[in-house]
Order: C-alpha cells, then sequence, then structure tokens
C-alpha cells in the first residue's frame, strides 16, 4: 500500500460537543487518499466513543490512546512519531477545515515544490445560531505565492507578525519529524512554529483559507492566567533565546523580531499580573536585560513632557525676540 499524501494528526481532549464536526470535515475531503491521525489525550468525556464510532465507518481513522494527559505537545507528537503520510497537518479537534483544502494544499506544495505551505485560518466565534468570523492579521509583509528560503535568504522576509497556530501551514513529514514539541505543557506551539519557520529550506504562502478556527472558552488557549500557564509562556521564550543564540540569529532576522516580541509580551504578563510568582522569572529579568538595547529600539518609549521645560523652553523664545 503506498503512503498517504496527508496525514491529517488530531489531539483530541474533551471536546464531545465539536468533534464531530471535526471529523466529518476531514473524512469528506475531496482528496481521499489521506489518512486522519487521532490522539485521545486521556479525554475524560466520550470523545473516544466518538472516534471509535467514526472508525467504524472509515478505516482511514487511526485512533491511538494517552495512557495519562500530556497536552497537546505530547499528542502532536505521537501523530508525528506514527505518520506514514508524505505531507503533516495538524488540525485541532474543536476546529473543522474546508472540504476540498486537502486537494488544494496538497496540489500547491508540489506545485512551489516547498518544505512548508502556508496559507489563511479564519477564527470565529460561536453566538446562539450565529456564527462570526473575523481575520486575524498575520503574515503581514508577505508576498503571495512567492517561495522564501529562511537558510540562506532570509533578508527577504520582513514580516513581523507571524501565525503560530500550527494547523495554518503543512510540512514535508520528512522535515517536520526531526522537530519535537515540549510536553505536558501550555503554548508548545508559540516557540515550535517560528523555529520551524526558520529551519525549512523554503517555504511559500498562498492566499487561500483552509482551517476554520473556533474560539472555544473550554480550550488550553483560553484558560484563565495561573502560575502555570505564565510558566509555561515565558519558558517558551526562553527556548527561542536559546535557538536565537546558538544558532548566531542576526538582529535583522524576522525570527530575532518575533523572539523580542515575545519577550517583551512574557515580561508585561507578568508585570500585569504581580500576584503570580513564576519560579522561571529570573531567567526573564536576565533576558530583558541583555536584550534592553534591542527591545528599546523595537518598543520605542514615547518622550516625556514637562510642563516645566515647555514653558522654559516659550520664555526663553520671548526673550530672545524681546532683546533683538
Amino acid at each position: 500500500m503506498s503512503e498517504p499524501k496527508i496525514s491529517i494528526i488530531i489531539p483530541v481532549y474533551n471536546v464531545e460537543k465539536y468533534l464531530a464536526e471535526c471529523l466529518d470535515s476531514c473524512i469528506n475531503q475531496t482528496l481521499k487518499d489521506i489518512e486522519i491521525i487521532c490522539v485521545d489525550d486521556a479525554s475524560p468525556d466520550n470523545s473516544i466513543k466518538i472516534l471509535e464510532e467514526y472508525q467504524q465507518k472509515d478505516s482511514r481513522i487511526r485512533i491511538f490512546k494517552q495512557e495519562k494527559n500530556k497536552k497537546q505537545g505530547a499528542a502532536r507528537n505521537k501523530g508525528l512519531e506514527v505518520a506514514t503520510g508524505e505531507y503533516v497537518w495538524f488540525v485541532d479537534s474543536d476546529d473543522y477545515v474546508d472540504t476540498k483544502a486537502c486537494q488544494i494544499l496538497y496540489d500547491a506544495i508540489k506545485e512551489f515544490n516547498v518544505d512548508m505551505l502556508c496559507f489563511s485560518a479564519i477564527q470565529f466565534s460561536e453566538n446562539d445560531e450565529m456564527r462570526k468570523f473575523f481575520y486575524p492579521k498575520h503574515f503581514q509583509g508577505v508576498q503571495l505565492n512567492k517561495i522564501y528560503y529562511p537558510k540562506t535568504n532570509w533578508k527577504e522576509i520582513t514580516f513581523y507578525n507571524l501565525n503560530v497556530i500550527v494547523p495554518a501551514y503543512i510540512t514535508k513529514k520528512n522535515v517536520i519529524q526531526n522537530f519535537k514539541f515540549r510536553e505536558g505543557v501550555f503554548y508548545e506551539d508559540q516557540d515550535f512554529t517560528p523555529i520551524l519557520l526558520a529551519s525549512v529550506n523554503s517555504f511559500c504562502y498562498i492566499p487561500y483559507t483552509a482551517y476554520f478556527y473556533r474560539t472555544n472558552p473550554t480550550s488550553t488557549t483560553q484558560v484563565p492566567l495561573t502560575q502555570k500557564v505564565l510558566e509555561d509562556y515565558i519558558a517558551s521564550t526562553i527556548n527561542l533565546s536559546e535557538f536565537v543564540m546558538q544558532n548566531h540569529i542576526p538582529r535583522k532576522h524576522f525570527l530575532y523580531t518575533d523572539f523580542l516580541q515575545r519577550l517583551q509580551g512574557s515580561f508585561y504578563r507578568y508585570k500585569n499580573n504581580s500576584d503570580l510568582s513564576p519560579r522561571n522569572i529570573d531567567l526573564l529579568i536576565v533576558l530583558r536585560k541583555k536584550y534592553k538595547k534591542d527591545l528599546n529600539k523595537l518598543f520605542p518609549r514615547p518622550p516625556k513632557y514637562s510642563l516645566i521645560r515647555f514653558v522654559g523652553k516659550v520664555w526663553k523664545k520671548i526673550r530672545g525676540k524681546n532683546n533683538v
């Protein structure tokens, strides 16, 4: 049996309300030569029963069970480990995809012959029977249908607003399997995606909306800010800093700018929640001091206006005119 064209990897946890919609959008793809890898992350609800029911209907669905909850990073790593497709696409179990997506994305990544293909995702919220869609601003400054080479020609890549959600791209399996998500943490994609994007030989961004991202109040991205959540966010920043230093990323590199933005964001999350005491805050403070000069350039402080100085300047001008 030949390898599937695309492996869709779906981490599953506590999503019985939305799981059927997600699975329906995957099994009804116009491209049939795919596999759908579902990793149940010890979900406490009826998600596993729904998965088993769908597996009875469609043999392309493969189910793997985690003995204990290890969060999305571990579930995605498991999916990567067992994937047999030529390309990999991560889909979250409370979202859904365009039923033509796999065919369009496969044809495009073949045509451009790149390691990684990026595309648009629309975020939506549910309000009674109405779905309100809105467009996140991502990949600003990237030319459409242009091949970029992050390793050899990174100066061409000038965008600052990376889309870190992993469902917003598909990647060659033999490329992405060299990378691993941090496990047992929140924000496992905050460092994974930028590092992957900077490490592939080539990528392209196409003007196609393949993915529909649900604002789900029970998802891991919407959890309240606790000490654990803040520590994990800071850890993603620290991991990025290590990659920047080890790979000698230049100051004008897009990854360097993204790292500075996350460094600034981590500090303000901590500053605005002074009741929290993350264990890794000392490392964050050290990083902020180390990159203070670059942070000040990227986030310049507004000039301080002094009423006394202003009056003094006006008085000098008046005196100057009177002395003429």
